[in-house]
């Protein structure tokens, strides 16, 4: 398991350098001239890209709690900003299969602590 878990921590530190790149030249590609079409896909290439730059650097981070060289701490977050960048995500990845929408309760806090 330990092995395993050595593999991931590695892999996801090799993958990490060259998505950077990739998330970098596309901001760099953000502040060129595009139609609005253009537009609205790079914003999804940005930002699937920091969302697997994100889970990457969970990822490495896990492996840091695991061995002890890391503590937890809680942080403030926005559950309302964490489900809207969700759904725009995905259902821009999904728009030619099926219309994908969203509800948030009122009940639901505007920060919380996770």
């Amino acid at each position: 398991t330990m092995r395993a878990k050595q593999m991931l921590a590695t892999m996801s530190h090799e993958i990490r350098s060259p998505l950077s790149g990739v998330v970098g030249m596309a901001d760099i590609l953000s502040t060129t001239r595009l139609d609005q079409e253009q537009r609205q896909f790079l914003n999804v290439m940005i930002s699937s890209g920091d969302l697997v730059l994100q889970l990457i650097n969970d990822i490495l981070d896990l492996s840091k709690v695991e061995s002890g060289v890391m503590k937890l701490e809680a942080t403030k977050f926005r559950p309302r900003e964490v489900v809207k960048h969700v759904l725009q995500t995905a259902a821009a990845s999904l728009k030619k299969f099926l219309t994908l929408e969203g509800n948030i309760t009122e009940d639901v806090p505007i920060e919380v602590v996770g």
